[in-house]
């Protein structure tokens, strides 16, 4: 919703079509700004033709757009790019028409000024200027609080470090750990199946899980990111990253694949909230094993022998975490049903890694089919993701609610 206003407070003086001024050493030129998909819009080429501006197809349905010396990887129909190792929200979506690139007019002028440090954008007068090079040869340096507030990660490395804002004095706050699945090397599943892949399960759940951290804030309570970037981090390291910043509960993001021996397998959509237990059924099992195997992936993971979840599993339903899982798991699939626009699938139970070792009342969500083409581009959209965030923070807040209330009542 933030990326949403600030484009519409930007782009307000833009009605219909328009231009925008775009100086450099090289000249001035007034580049169209279309409205074709809902938002402000301009081609690639005509912004090249007075900057340092090039932009390259690169595999599974993405651009490379090279500026000034600066790389930015698009996803094709997805709102969101990459820089570096940094995620970043677009409220609207890149695309080709007439065999050009389009991006998004909130590109270039937010989020290239902050990023690079060498385009001053005037909304007043909607022109960008290309800034000279300083007297000492160097550039400008791109805006440190926006570099801040998502900074680049270093060498993909289990744990990262507790992503945590201080609590304010008085009653403790309940804290509730936000995880991110896959990441880094980890892409996760990607889709549609039956055309061209524009979703990748680390960039989406990324996103969302940011989104559920800022809603569960904006209700009181205090959040930890298991991974704030695109970064590998163990499996079991993330249940031990909640543990170390004390959260309460544990909730996990992650995206659905259809089985493509499935009859109609892009069909497939819905959405479904899991607990750790075990599996009843082989598509229980068959999910399960898609998101354990992200194991593969960690070349220092401990080669742990025997059968440690049958372990864990035991030990679990000694305890009260099985139970208040399930609870939670309830709650939140409920509150999905009443944005999402698919089918609920239930409420569901396997034995999940990533929740073996939180030791508190945990859940996996898993948001929705990437493998369907429909499904795919909710997910991949800034409001989808808000909507999906927004009743999974719902559906934890009733949960602590309801359990504050039963421990009231037994006290």
């Amino acid at each position: 919703m933030r990326a949403l206003l600030v484009m519409l407070t930007v782009l307000a003086p833009l009605r219909g079509p328009d231009t925008l001024m775009v100086a450099s050493a090289r000249g001035v030129r007034h580049v169209p700004v279309l409205v074709e998909r809902g938002f402000p819009a301009v081609a690639s080429a005509q912004m090249g033709a007075v900057l340092a501006w090039e932009s390259a197809p690169s595999p599974a349905g993405t651009v490379t757009l090279r500026v000034g010396g600066e790389s930015f990887v698009f996803v094709l129909e997805a709102g969101y790019f990459r820089s570096g190792d940094r995620v970043f929200t677009l409220a609207a979506v890149p695309y080709i028409a007439r065999d050009s690139l389009f991006v998004p007019l909130q590109f270039v002028v937010e989020y290239l000024p902050r990023l690079t440090g060498r385009y001053r954008y005037d909304a007043a007068s909607r022109r960008l200027d290309e800034l000279p090079d300083r007297a000492d040869g160097r550039q400008a340096a791109p805006d440190a609080r926006f570099a801040a507030a998502d900074p680049a990660p270093g060498s993909a490395r289990p744990p990262a470090p507790v992503n945590r804002r201080p609590r304010t004095p008085g009653p403790r706050r309940r804290v509730i750990a936000v995880d991110a699945g896959h990441g880094g090397v980890d892409v996760g599943m990607t889709g549609p199946l039956g055309g061209r892949r524009f979703l990748q399960e680390n960039d989406v759940t990324l996103a969302i899980a940011r989104d559920v951290a800022a809603e569960l804030e904006s209700r009181g309570f205090t959040t930890v990111l298991t991974r704030d970037r695109d970064t590998l981090i163990a499996l079991g390291d993330r249940g031990r990253i909640a543990g170390r910043a004390g959260a309460d509960v544990f909730v996990s993001i992650h995206v659905n694949a259809a089985n493509p021996r499935w009859p109609d397998a892009a069909s497939a959509r819905g959405f479904e909230t899991y607990f750790l237990a075990e599996a009843r059924t082989e598509d229980e099992a068959r999910v399960a094993a898609m998101e354990n195997a992200s194991v593969r992936f960690e070349t220092n993971a401990r080669a742990e022998r025997g059968d440690p979840m049958s372990f864990i599993l035991a030990d679990l339903a000694q305890n009260e975490h099985l139970r208040e899982s399930s609870q939670m798991a309830e709650l939140v699939q409920q509150s999905l049903g009443h944005v999402h626009p698919a089918v609920s699938r239930g409420v569901k139970q396997a034995l999940y890694m990533v929740l073996a070792t939180s030791y508190m009342p945990a859940i996996l969500v898993e948001t929705g089919f990437g493998s369907n083409a429909a499904e795919a581009r909710y997910l991949t959209s800034a409001a989808g993701q808000q909507r999906i965030a927004r009743a999974v923070a719902e559906g934890v807040e009733r949960y602590l609610a309801e359990y504050e209330r039963r421990v009231a009542a037994g006290q």
